[in-house]
């Protein structure tokens, strides 16, 4: 055999015990690694209530802003979903241009009348609407609870603002309120 083809030999073998061995490789599949997303903070959305009222005689406007306050501390759902807390603005204008009630609600202002309930905790302040004049005062509904726009977990409040300024607050105990483990028990 000559120096050529034993070269040209031994290329052939290596090329095919290479093929060979190719072929005996498996692919080892390695399934990507998961990132874990940490879930956002949610907040309601920003609302703008504007109201006109007549109350002996006079005129009053009433602006009514809620937007959520990112310096607040943390609320939350009943699944854990971690909320911005809100605050809310209420101005009760009146006809000469002046402010009968100009001030800033906050969960806080409300924690005498939630008790131990969790939601003083967790809950945050949803909402204060105008409701109606009653007994010669402006009468508002306010409510904290869950701020997960599908629930019903809330405690009912009311403020009372007088035409001299002096403002209310009380448990609003005449406000339809479902009791859910009841209606469980009962089997509604």
């Amino acid at each position: 055999m000559t120096k050529k083809t034993a070269i040209i030999l031994s290329i052939s073998c290596l090329l095919a015990i290479s093929c060979k061995e190719k072929q005996e490789q498996k692919d080892i599949i390695v399934p990507a690694p998961v990132v874990k997303q940490e879930k956002k903070t949610m907040e309601m959305s920003e609302t703008h209530q504007e109201y006109t009222e007549s109350l002996n005689g006079k005129k009053y406007s009433i602006d009514i802003i809620r937007s959520a306050d990112h310096s607040l501390p943390l609320t939350s759902d009943e699944m854990g979903n971690a909320y911005y807390d809100n605050i809310i603005t209420v101005r009760v204008h009146r006809e000469d241009g002046s402010d009968l009630l100009n001030k800033t609600f906050r969960k806080s202002d409300f924690a005498e009348y939630l008790g131990n309930n969790e939601l003083r905790k967790t809950g945050a302040l949803l909402g204060i609407v105008y409701d109606k004049i009653d007994n010669g005062k402006l009468s508002f509904a306010a409510s904290v609870g869950s701020p997960d726009p599908n629930s019903d977990e809330y405690i009912p409040l009311t403020l009372t603002l007088s035409t001299s300024g002096a403002l209310y607050i009380a448990i609003d105990n005449k406000a339809d309120i479902v009791d859910i483990e009841e209606e469980e028990d009962e089997g509604v």
